[in-house]
């Protein structure tokens, strides 16, 4: 009997040892990480009508999100089910006529469907005391079409009066490719890039500017930590010069908050988007390698050295355009068809590692991490449908008449049980960047030669002090010889094998010696 009672107390004596450590030799499971005190983050993107809808209205709401913060980061990077995101971007959120919210009427509210600015002042709260910062998008090139200034700016024009609120948005007399929309009852035409509701603010005009520098200070007071310019390209027009105007919104932002973060939306070509961070912003998303054919996406399977070269060229030129850039890593946001329409669940993994594990910040769209696959790709709102907490309790929102359908690969609650599953690939690489901040904060010293095109490997320098991270896309395990970092320490890894469960092949490291199995990334760093 007393056999049996000591045999029973080392298996609970073992089985606390392991809970303690996570039960895995993974370091990336076990290693301290470090909150991050600087611009420097793992943004989360929160598609606000579709994320978790506190009232039973079929429409996520400020209170709902809220409830969640905990999902997102329960404030301690160190334990917890917690994704670890320490970042918060708000899809746009002022009053608007439209479920998407990019046509405002009021910069200085919430739409009543997402709540009231006291629910945002607590989300503030909340998100702060637990290290998050939080940005907002806003709309700077165009309104929505029922926006007080444009609807007296038609009415003074009817009068033929020019020289009153028209000054702040591009009308004309002539109808051209620039200005193509009629004011009713009038002679005049407006320039509205993207729809007739949406008319284009004159950005030269400095009424504008003292205009948007009343709303920006506002939000600011609230506790905002920065914002997501919404189409910087278009800023470009007959009037205004781009890149100055958003050198203009930088500086003025910075002088109410010097730590204050811009990241500009950019479709545009690599070039122009170069030209675009002499304005001084400190970042512009980095579409060349995110989306379907991305660099990114077709890394994860093919050609992973040819994309680190190509990453390296992209980081380059952005510092020598200005040294404080950052980029802005993602995969796919709002506007594109989901990732996991594009790649499967194994490739998904390893596209994750290689945009999270790579210099700058990361930006994670909602439902992304867990595999949310769109029902069709007819139209932008089947990508901003419900986030998936529970297969077997989905949520009742619905996002243009689109319902929440079970997620193939299992909602939060089925994945956080799963140590292999995507959300964990998430959360562990998130860790990985928060145990090691050279990852973000650094640059790309070099790309490694690994005799393998699908392998692709760099070293991450800040400072002095160097990471190299390696990913291994082939279907095989590689024999590697790291030599270009003295005393090399394994941080930790990711797998993207789906067949690897449960894995018993874990990375092995012998002095220069690398054992790297199949569909993995490791973070190595040189120990002085």
């Amino acid at each position: 009997m007393k056999k049996i009672l000591s045999l029973l107390l080392a298996v609970c004596i073992i089985a606390s040892l392991l809970a303690a450590c996570g039960g895995s030799s993974n370091p990336a499971d076990s290693n301290q990480a470090q909150a991050s005190t600087d611009k420097y983050r793992s943004f989360y993107q929160v598609w606000i009508g579709s994320f978790c809808d506190s009232d039973g209205d079929k429409t996520g709401d400020l209170p709902g999100l809220i409830s969640k913060l905990d999902y997102i980061n329960d404030g301690d990077p160190n334990k917890g089910d917690d994704l670890g995101a320490d970042g918060i971007w708000l899809s746009p959120m002022m009053p608007s006529t439209t479920y998407h919210k990019y046509n405002v009427r009021d910069y200085y509210n919430i739409d009543p469907q997402f709540g009231t600015l006291d629910d945002f002042d607590k989300l503030i709260e909340e998100c702060h005391s637990r290290g998050v910062h939080v940005i907002i998008d806003l709309v700077l090139n165009h309104s929505g079409g029922d926006h007080e200034f444009f609807l007296k700016a038609c009415d003074e024009l009817r009068e033929g009066k020019e020289d009153g609120y028209a000054r702040y948005y591009n009308f004309s007399k002539t109808q051209d490719l620039t200005y193509q929309h009629a004011v009713t009852g009038s002679d005049y035409y407006y320039q509205g890039d993207f729809w007739d509701q949406m008319p284009d603010w004159n950005l030269s005009f400095e009424g504008t500017r003292e205009y948007f520098e009343d709303v920006t200070k506002f939000w600011l007071d609230r506790g905002v930590d920065g914002f997501r310019l919404d189409a910087v390209k278009y800023f470009q027009d007959k009037n205004t010069d781009a890149e100055e105007f958003l050198g203009w919104f930088c500086d003025m932002a910075r002088g109410y908050n010097p730590d204050v973060y811009v990241v500009g939306e950019d479709w545009d070509d690599a070039g122009n988007v170069y030209d675009m961070y002499e304005s001084g912003v400190d970042s512009l998303f980095n579409f060349k390698f995110a989306n379907s054919g991305g660099e990114f996406m077709v890394a994860s399977h093919s050609m992973t050295a040819d994309a680190l070269k190509k990453l390296k060229k992209y980081d380059d030129n952005i510092k020598k355009r200005s040294e404080n850039a950052i980029n802005a890593n993602f995969l796919t946001n709002h506007d594109m068809v989901r990732v996991a329409n594009i790649v499967d669940e194994d490739d998904n993994k390893m596209a994750a590692a290689l945009y999270m594990l790579a210099p700058g910040n990361s930006f994670t769209y909602n439902g992304e991490e867990i595999g949310i696959e769109a029902a069709m790709t007819s139209s932008d709102a089947y990508y901003r449908t419900a986030m998936i907490w529970d297969n077997e309790n989905l949520p009742d929102i619905t996002v243009e008449g689109i319902k929440a359908e079970e997620n193939a690969l299992g909602g939060v609650e089925q994945q956080l049980k799963d140590d292999h599953s995507l959300l964990s690939t998430y959360r562990r690489l998130i860790k990985l960047r928060l145990q090691n901040p050279e990852i973000a904060r650094g640059d790309i010293e070099e790309v490694l030669n690994l005799g393998d095109s699908n392998v692709g490997g760099m070293i991450i320098n800040d400072d002095g002090s160097r990471v190299v991270v390696i990913h291994n896309t082939t279907q095989e395990a590689k024999e590697l010889t790291i030599d270009m970092i003295d005393n090399p320490e394994i941080r930790g890894w990711t797998y993207a094998d789906l067949a690897a469960e449960p894995i018993k092949d874990e990375p092995k490291l012998s002095s220069t010696a690398l054992t790297l199995p199949a569909r993995t990334s490791i973070v190595l760093k040189e120990v002085k």
